[in-house]
Formats: C-alpha cells, sequence, structure tokens
C-alpha cells in the first residue's frame, strides 16, 4: 500500500480527485461524519486545498483494474477546519488510519482532531497515532467533542479563539480543559 500527498493547482485535477474523494466518502463515511464536515468536505475548493495547513493524503493499492484507493485524509487549517480520516472497511483494524494521521502530522508539523467522545474507533485510531486529549468542546447542538493534539502541539500557544472551531452554521462554546497525558486516558472514559 503507498500513501502519497495529492497536490496539483490545475482546477480540472482537483475536480476529478474531488468527485471521486466524494464518492469515497459518500459510500464508506457518510454515516459516521456530521453533516457539517460533509458539507465542508463538499465545498472544499482547490484553492482552499493550496492554502498552509491543508493536505489531502490518499492510501492506495495497485489492483488489476489500476490503482484504488484503501484510505483517505484530508486536513484544512491545521485541523481546525476539517480533520477527516476514511477507511475501506476492508483495511480497517490494520493501523491505516493512524499512519495516515502520522503521516498528516509529519507534512504539516501540527495537526488537532475533534471527536465524539462514542466514537470509540475514531478516538482509538488518534490515540494510536499518538495524540492526546487537550480539552473538551461543546458545541451548540449539544455533542461534545474531544480536541485531540499530537505532541501537545497547541498546548504552549495562546488558545484558539471559540471561531476557530466552528463553521459558520455550527457556533462552538469552549468547556472547561480536560486535560490527560498518555496513559491516562481512563479519566476521560470512566465509567
Amino acid at each position: 500500500m503507498k500513501i502519497a500527498a495529492w497536490q496539483s493547482d490545475d482546477r480540472v485535477a482537483w475536480e476529478i480527485k474531488h468527485a471521486e474523494m466524494l464518492a469515497f466518502v459518500q459510500h464508506f463515511a457518510r454515516k459516521r461524519i456530521s453533516e457539517s464536515t460533509y458539507r465542508a468536505i463538499r465545498k472544499l475548493s482547490s484553492r482552499e486545498m493550496q492554502l498552509p495547513g491543508s493536505s489531502l493524503l490518499l492510501a492506495t493499492l495497485q489492483t488489476e483494474d489500476g490503482p484504488r484507493i484503501a484510505g483517505l485524509s484530508c486536513v484544512t487549517d491545521y485541523g481546525r477546519g476539517i480533520c477527516l480520516v476514511v477507511v475501506h472497511p476492508l483495511y480497517r483494524g490494520r493501523g491505516l488510519g493512524s499512519a495516515l494521521l502520522d503521516r498528516q502530522h509529519a507534512v504539516l508539523g501540527r495537526l488537532t482532531c475533534r471527536v465524539s467522545p462514542s466514537n470509540l474507533s475514531s478516538l482509538q485510531m488518534c490515540f494510536r497515532a499518538g495524540f492526546s486529549a487537550s480539552r473538551l468542546i461543546k458545541p451548540l447542538d449539544g455533542r461534545a467533542e474531544l480536541l485531540l493534539e499530537k505532541d501537545g502541539c497547541c498546548r504552549n500557544s495562546a488558545p484558539l479563539p471559540d471561531h476557530h472551531f466552528a463553521n459558520p452554521f455550527h457556533a462552538k462554546k469552549v468547556i472547561p480543559d480536560v486535560t490527560t497525558g498518555l496513559g491516562h486516558f481512563d479519566l476521560i472514559f470512566k465509567r
């Protein structure tokens, strides 16, 4: 399997790749991602993908019909906009999602992700990739999300304003921080 960054400033090439990405997300992750994330992916432009902090990684394998996508990761604004990982069901549980997140971190230098506390498979993927929970964010729709960071990349920086974690449709409200370190995830998931 090959993981490679997709880059092109050609608008037509972007439209083809964007359609392929949307079809993959629609088929394998549509019921698992939020409506706001799906809207953001649909509206994604080639110009946005050229900005610093944006990256599209594709995990492909060679088949007799040509290369096929096994997984993808799309990030905008270092994860503050979009941080999406989708893996084909045949390749889940093999570390591909964590490998995509590791590569995103290596490409971008810093990365944050927001994950629902009830989405255990995504949390496990992030923790395996070396991310740790830094705080809990409460959107206005009432569904809390954990803010995950790798290597404490954003812990020493000034707190980010709420608008960095919101899309125009859902303003976010920050709840007091839940701070954990590696090996202390039981603080979050106590029953």
